[in-house]
């Protein structure tokens, strides 16, 4: 009977040691999360001013002044003597505009750099273009005009998609710049001094944002 009692007793100290080594390594985990939340950056120029100087480049038609060009054709008239009155009729002056003022009634305009983005987006953000006010008055004489057209957006910023007036840009915090780009009409610009959208001189207010030529819109992807 103690035999037995003792061999129980042995195996059952086994078994306790074997508890405790298989007790001897344990594990877990934490899960981080970060959420940020979208965030959009528009830098933009709030006035741009173009000044056009006049620039003429003598030549031998300008007699004595910049803007005094001859024709040199003689008009003759052979008539009696002694008439009330004498008319010599001949071609016209030739009054066509000289390529020293001004060769095109069209100019391509760049804004240069003019804006910036920066985004923290779930996926690419959309810059928009849009012209508000394409007609630019003159402060003198409102109408005097000068018209804006096919306005675009440009950037060599990479990864850069859709059109020139909804351009995609990947989410990032890098900026990415670019520029405006544009046609002015001079056709209707026929008195000199300030041009703008209000025909009133000087810089628009900053309340006066709905009178502003371009209008910047920075589009992001909201997180669910």
């Amino acid at each position: 009977m103690m035999n037995i009692f003792g061999k129980l007793a042995v195996s059952g100290l086994v078994l306790s040691f074997a508890s405790v080594a298989s007790a001897a390594s344990v594990s877990g985990s934490t899960d981080f999360r970060v959420t940020l939340p979208e965030v959009l950056v528009l830098y933009h120029w709030d006035d741009a001013h173009l000044t056009l100087t006049d620039v003429v480049t003598p030549t031998a038609a300008n007699d004595s002044d910049a803007r005094e060009i001859s024709d040199t054709t003689t008009r003759n008239l052979t008539d009696v003597l002694g008439k009330g009155a004498y008319t010599i009729e001949g071609t016209a002056v030739n009054s066509s505009i000289p390529d020293t003022f001004v060769s095109s009634a069209s100019a391509n305009v760049t804004l240069k750099n003019s804006w910036a983005v920066r985004s923290i987006s779930s996926g690419d953000v959309t810059l928009g273009l849009s012209v508000q006010q394409a007609t630019l008055k003159n402060v003198n004489n409102q109408t005097s005009t000068i018209t804006v057209s096919e306005a675009g957006l440009a950037s060599t910023g990479a990864g850069i998609g859709g059109s020139a007036t909804a351009m995609t840009i990947p989410s990032g915090w890098k900026g990415v710049q670019g520029d405006i780009k544009f046609k002015l009409d001079l056709t209707n610009a026929n008195n000199s001094g300030e041009y703008n959208t209000r025909g009133i001189a000087g810089v628009a207010a900053e309340s006066a944002n709905a009178t502003d030529t371009f209008l910047l819109t920075l589009t992001g992807l909201s997180a669910s």
